[in-house]
């Protein structure tokens, strides 16, 4: 939500909004300038703070700075530490230059730092930070080899943070620390209601996190997959504006007539003006080459040809806002003791196959690293760490084309309602089902409803480009740095491109990925 380069002694200077940063001494704290943000600079003897945050209303003056007593001070300051959108906050003591960054609790655009022992740098495009000589930290890299999901502080460049949800990064001179926030209590199972008792106030809950934020029409896009999360934000939407755009990725395959009928059932009963991208028109890069000018950011995102000519598009028609179904799949979660047994679950068998695949692939050196328990995770947090994950894989490439992204099923509120219904209303998303039919019509999810996904996508790839990606990987960056065994790497490339199974494909994706952010930083 911010970039800054800032020097702790110039925190000793007044700082003052110049129209478009908020400046002191050679420091500046520049906001992300758009129109769903706003930014409040507020001043008293000796302290300030500044606060780049969502709007609650549309329109209103883009920066204001404020010069008040200490009482009014604090009470606008307790104000955006309770705002109830997401913020980036920075506070000031002008005695002993001391300084502390806080985030709120949707984590829509991290911010990334770093800091030495003088200065901090400030970024929500992680890439800006990596044009010092920066380092790949073997052990997040060997649990993201491991294809294990991170939502961290600890990032996988040495030396560079990122403020996660809630948390805050104090800095003065020779000393900075992290503090993360106290994990949310557990979550306690509703009382057992009439099973048509819970759509209405699923569709109340849904709602006020549609309506949390001004909703423009004309200036706002939805993500249209024909999958049930977007579908349910359109519903949303249409429940309290009509939207206009959608745009969605086409898929191939047998899923492709599926999708195509539900995504046109969507739109017909929802008057979106739609628009498509063939994902076999902007396959993912396999290149594993640097792109000059280009900078890969710190989280996997396998897709960015196809999403980035999406996003375009939605830049193009004049939308600011991009309205998301991340979150989703985080709503209705089976809980451990609701299982027959831990072993018997998809996730379970996945982790077994995953885990054959990557044990041919990591040095022994780098196995041990990922089967052991990390301790630098993010405490539980109101927003569950999948979704806050997904959204800082593509939060900087959507911000980069002047979008502000919106995760309506990311929502804490919305979260905390869904994760406490009982199973029957959880399993198998049955609750949301239900809710979507009675909003399109029953044939458009029927029972048995196959979610679509891009499984597909690469294994064909793969197979078809192997041969480049092994002149490539004659030199292999992670090898060299004692990550992945050579052998291994090839071994595995050759299985996909014979067997095109998915399970070796995904190991060996986020191998090619972490290969090439590898070969980025040299």
């Amino acid at each position: 939500m911010l970039k800054a380069t800032i020097a702790l002694a110039d925190l000793a200077f007044d700082p003052r909004w110049d129209g478009q940063a908020v400046a002191f001494g050679a420091s500046r704290i520049e906001p992300f300038a758009h129109p769903a943000l706003e930014t409040l600079l507020v001043r008293t003897d000796g302290q300030w703070f500044a606060t780049v945050r969502e709007r609650r209303t549309e329109g209103g003056a883009p920066a204001r700075q404020l010069d008040v007593d200490a009482a009014e001070f604090e009470q606008r300051y307790r104000e955006c530490l309770l705002w109830p959108l997401d913020y980036a906050m920075v506070e000031a003591a002008q005695a002993g230059c001391r300084l502390k960054l806080r985030a709120g609790v949707f984590g829509a655009l991290p911010v990334y730092a770093r800091a030495t022992d003088d200065r901090l740098e400030l970024s929500w495009d992680a890439g800006d930070l990596t044009r010092a000589p920066t380092a790949l930290d073997f052990e997040i890299a060997s649990h993201r080899l491991a294809l294990h999901t991170i939502y961290s502080a600890r990032q996988i460049a040495v030396g560079i943070v990122m403020l996660t949800e809630r948390a805050s990064l104090s800095v003065e001179p020779g000393k900075a620390s992290y503090h993360y926030p106290p994990p949310v209590q557990v979550t306690t199972l509703a009382q057992a209601r009439e099973r048509d008792a819970w759509l209405p106030s699923f569709a109340a809950q849904l709602r006020e996190a549609v309506d949390a934020r001004p909703f423009v029409a004309a200036r706002s896009a939805l993500e249209l997959s024909g999958g049930m999360d977007s579908a349910t934000v359109a519903c949303g939407l249409a429940a309290i504006a009509a939207p206009r755009s959608s745009l969605g990725i086409l898929l191939e395959g047998e899923t492709r007539p599926p999708q195509l009928k539900r995504r046109g059932a969507i739109v017909e009963r929802l008057g979106l003006h739609d628009e498509t991208v063939e994902i076999a028109a902007r396959s993912p890069s396999l290149d594993l080459r640097p792109v000059p000018g280009q900078r890969l950011g710190f989280n996997q995102e396998y897709y960015l040809e196809a999403c980035a000519a999406l996003w375009d598009r939605a830049a193009s028609l004049g939308c600011d806002r991009l309205y998301t179904g991340v979150g989703g799949d985080e709503l209705f979660p089976d809980y451990l003791h609701e299982l027959a047994s831990e072993g018997d679950t998809l996730e379970a068998q996945r982790e077994r196959t995953h885990r054959a695949q990557v044990d041919t692939l990591l040095t022994p050196r780098a196995r041990e690293a990922a089967r052991g328990l990390h301790s630098f995770g993010a405490p539980a947090g109101p927003v569950p760490a999948t979704a806050l994950a997904a959204q800082a894989c593509r939060a900087a490439d959507i911000a980069r084309r002047g979008l502000w992204p919106v995760n309506p099923l990311s929502d804490p509120r919305l979260a905390r309602f869904c994760h406490q219904l009982p199973l029957e209303q959880r399993r198998g998303r049955a609750l949301m089902q239900r809710y979507l039919q009675q909003q399109l019509g029953e044939d458009t999810f029927p029972a048995g409803y196959r979610k679509e996904t891009f499984e597909q996508v690469f294994p064909a790839l793969i197979a078809a480009q192997a041969g480049m990606l092994t002149e490539q990987l004659h030199e292999c960056a992670l090898a060299d740095l004692g990550l992945v065994d050579r052998r291994g790497v090839m071994a595995l490339l050759d299985a996909v491109a014979a067997s095109q199974a998915r399970a070796p494909t995904a190991v060996l994706v986020s191998f090619l990925w972490m290969e090439r952010l590898a070969r980025q930083w040299g």
